[in-house]
């Protein structure tokens, strides 16, 4: 837009001018001066002033396995302030395993196996730890007729007869179900090791809690502490509970924490940091938190726990040696998702979840083709980017410099015209001369983007 009313001024300037001087002079002069007029006050020196920079850039970036997607985000990189992370998979390693199970008039194998029932559909991280638990132990996982992911949140589901829910405390208590206090008590001794809580209700009452935990990421945890004594804000988005996010923000010196979010409520939160005035760069490394990846100024992707998550299988039965979870880790890829006992269900019951409407899917939408601005192998290059792109800022100030100095030199030049007798008369190939020196200082100034280290 800018862009377009330095056009629109340049044009209207050219023709006052012209019209001032065709009244007052004769025709030849007239012309001479609204086209050298009009070529002098180009703005083609700040149209050349970001692109050249931002493409050698880009090289430079790329050199370090760097991915640029879109140029922009280099451009506005030099504003960033907040930096907006996700909890799972982020700053813990997303590699959960069972560590608690608290029955409340059940017995622990049997608590695991309603948890498994609720969770047997679920495409979530605890969902199918879970299940791979209890269907490694043997556990009779039992048929659903209807179920209903809360993204974030938890799940809902009916089976014999009984609604079941497994969730977040805060959900499950939304819900209508009641949480006894010694429940409550044990759900915050855990959470004060950083554990992560889910509750299991059945009808209106709780029946017990599973606790889970993973290990900190340490990568994470020393890209933060940098971001700290650079004096960015930093803020974690999570799906869990405010006491566990209690210890998350201390583990890991965070600024804020923002609690029990769906993705949604993640791009809802940037959403809101930006209307706040900051410049917020997104990062995380799984396509679940796209939707606040997308809302951020800048969207990075983390590249390296990609390839992380493919040596997982590989890495997670040595990984957790000491659990009785290693010992039957490599039974586990075995067992199917689904228990094979519900492919004889009733028809009604394979009706019923056929059937379902799409919002107990968590009315998902497809990012397939969404494009994240930056892809880097590690933490650190976050760095190196703020790095490049404080020097690409510079040189596109100072390419703007260059033009506004293009200007003062021949806007007064080429106005000198319309005296009785001008110390030098400007024709329109000497505005044009004039223009050309400007935009081959600003391409050789843009060139000293490639010396960047």
């Amino acid at each position: 837009m800018r862009i377009k009313l330095f056009w629109l001024a340049d044009f209207l300037i050219s023709i006052i001018v012209t019209s001032y001087v065709y009244f007052t002079n004769e025709v030849d002069v007239a012309i001479d001066t609204g086209i050298s007029l009009f070529i002098a006050f180009s703005p083609i020196g700040l149209i050349l002033a970001s692109p050249a920079v931002l493409q050698f850039a880009r090289g430079v970036l790329e050199k370090d396995n760097v991915t640029i997607n879109r140029l922009k985000a280099i451009e506005n990189f030099p504003e960033v302030d907040t930096v907006a992370v996700p909890m799972n998979k982020f700053l813990t390693d997303g590699d959960y395993f069972v560590t608690d199970l608290v029955p409340i008039g059940l017995s622990q194998p049997s608590l695991l196996g309603v948890a498994a029932t609720a969770e047997q559909k679920s495409a979530t991280t605890l969902g199918r730890v879970i299940y791979k638990t209890a269907a490694g132990r043997g556990l009779k996982i039992q048929n659903i007729a209807a179920s209903k992911e809360f993204a974030g949140q938890g799940v809902e589901v009916i089976s014999s007869g009984s609604t079941i829910r497994l969730g977040t405390p805060e959900w499950v208590e939304s819900q209508g179900v009641a949480i006894g206090n010694s429940l409550l008590t044990r759900i915050d001794k855990l959470c004060v090791y950083g554990k992560t809580v889910l509750v299991l209700g059945i009808g209106r009452m709780a029946r017990g809690i599973i606790a889970l935990k993973d290990e900190i990421n340490f990568d994470a945890k020393e890209f933060l502490m940098l971001l700290k004594r650079k004096k960015f804000i930093t803020v974690a988005l999570t799906a869990a509970g405010k006491k566990t996010a209690k210890s998350l923000a201390k583990n890991f010196n965070l600024d804020a924490v923002k609690t029990n979010l769906s993705p949604a409520d993640k791009s809802r939160e940037v959403k809101i940091l930006r209307a706040q005035g900051h410049t917020v760069a997104a990062i995380s490394n799984d396509r679940d938190d796209m939707p606040a990846l997308l809302a951020a100024d800048v969207s990075i992707f983390w590249q390296q726990n990609k390839l992380a998550s493919l040596i997982d299988e590989d890495a997670e039965s040595t990984e957790r040696e000491g659990s009785k979870l290693a010992e039957i880790r490599a039974e586990l890829e075995k067992i199917p998702l689904v228990d094979d006992d519900e492919q004889v269900g009733t028809a009604e019951q394979n009706s019923a979840t056929e059937n379902k409407p799409a919002e107990n899917k968590d009315e998902k939408v497809d990012y397939t083709d969404a494009v994240i601005d930056l892809e880097i192998p590690t933490l650190k290059h976050f760095f190196t980017i703020r790095k490049i792109a404080l020097r690409a800022a510079d040189l596109i100030k100072m390419n703007r410099y260059i033009t506004y100095f293009s200007w003062c030199v021949l806007i007064p030049a080429v106005l000198m015209n319309t005296l009785a007798e001008p110390p030098i008369y400007i024709k329109p190939f000497m505005a044009i001369g004039g223009l050309a020196a400007c935009i081959a200082l600003i391409l050789l100034n843009s060139l000293r983007m490639r010396s960047a280290d």
